[in-house]
């Protein structure tokens, strides 16, 4: 599991590949990452302990959402955002993922119950 010291905290990444990463961040209090923005990426984060805010731009709107424990917030790919962290640290799992495609399968045999 690799570990990046960031200004906001710790980032764990516990997964990645050429679609996907996912990694734990371990956020301390009065912090905030910087304000980007995502090529092709969606953000989810899932909060496991703490609070957290999210501020979002997706030009048409503007807005903040407050997270707690069990509750996740997803960006799409355009949106400028960041996460805040106000009294209390916080952590949280965030999965970045390129948009899924439903068509990518191929199937040879079509499932359903076993007759042997």
């Amino acid at each position: 599991m690799e570990r990046t010291s960031k200004t906001w905290g710790e980032k764990y990444n516990i997964f990645q590949n050429d679609l996907c990463e996912v990694s734990v961040l371990y956020l301390q209090p009065y912090q905030r990452c910087s304000w980007h923005e995502h090529k092709t990426k969606f953000n989810l984060f899932y909060v496991i302990e703490g609070e957290i805010y999210i501020k979002l731009d997706n030009g048409v709107n503007k807005s903040e959402s407050h997270l707690k424990p069990r509750e996740f917030f997803t960006t799409r790919p355009g949106e400028k955002h960041e996460f805040r962290i106000r009294e209390k640290p916080a952590v949280v799992r965030e999965i970045m993922y390129v948009q899924y495609d439903p068509m990518d399968i191929q199937r040879e045999l079509i499932g359903g119950p076993l007759n042997e």
